[in-house]
């Protein structure tokens, strides 16, 4: 893992780098060039309208910061060209049914074993700056008759299902970085029917990536969003 990645939190929406005339560079810094697929089963470009993040439709080019590509989405979107912009320093989202395209695109860092079922999840929330402000579990709603479950990764478990489910010690959303860059995957996405808590993992998992591609931390890309943590905390409380 790169040691940039390795961060370290005082409280939610703190850091110890220094505040002030900071967050203008960082606006700056993590000014992102952002595409993403048309959308199928899901459409995370809803959850980024609702953050203030502009995007543009991926066209068939690699020549961003940021890729997101939507579970069924109808875009055809190329494994070579994938791996590619990953290694070079890309940061790709892709969720659910894009496992077999995750799969080619990067042999070996994944391992996806059967289909689930329709179901409410308990799920353990793993990762430090997820749990500080959704907690420590939380419930994934899976509406779809069908999804990819991943066995394991050769990366860091975000959030994982919890004991005594169905899928118990399965990572439901991952990091894995390869290259120079980073894949976030996760089982859940947006759909109408997810929770608060469920929007508000994957609004937090955004900011996620836009950290990482901007070097920075999660509080401090959030700021300059001019998101507030503590009121992402209070929608994933209620």
């Amino acid at each position: 893992m790169s040691g940039w990645r390795r961060r370290v939190f005082d409280a939610p929406g703190l850091t110890q780098s220094p505040p002030g005339p900071y967050l203008a560079k960082l606006a700056r810094r993590w000014s992102r060039k952002i595409y993403v697929t048309s959308p199928g089963w899901d459409n995370i470009g809803e959850v980024l309208r609702s953050m203030g993040v502009t995007f543009e439709p991926f066209r068939g080019a690699y020549d961003c910061d940021l890729l997101f590509v939507n579970c069924g989405t109808g875009d055809p979107v190329d494994a070579a060209s994938l791996q590619r912009f990953v290694h070079e320093g890309g940061c790709l989202y892709a969720s659910d049914l894009t496992s077999a395209l995750i799969s080619a695109a990067f042999p070996g860092m994944f391992e996806f074993r059967g289909s689930g079922r329709a179901d409410m999840v308990a799920a353990n929330v793993v990762d430090d700056e997820l749990r500080q402000v959704v907690g420590n579990s939380t419930t994934i709603h899976f509406d779809m008759p069908s999804w990819s479950i991943l066995k394991g990764c050769k990366g860091e478990t975000l959030v994982v299902a919890a004991p005594g489910t169905a899928y118990a010690g399965r990572p439901l959303m991952v990091e894995v970085e390869f290259g120079n860059g980073a894949v976030f995957y996760t089982s859940f996405h947006n759909r109408a029917q997810v929770s608060e808590q469920e929007k508000v993992l994957l609004q937090l998992l955004v900011l996620k990536q836009i950290s990482t591609s901007s070097n920075t931390t999660v509080a401090q890309a959030n700021q300059a969003l001019g998101i507030s943590l503590t009121a992402l905390k209070r929608r994933a409380d209620n």
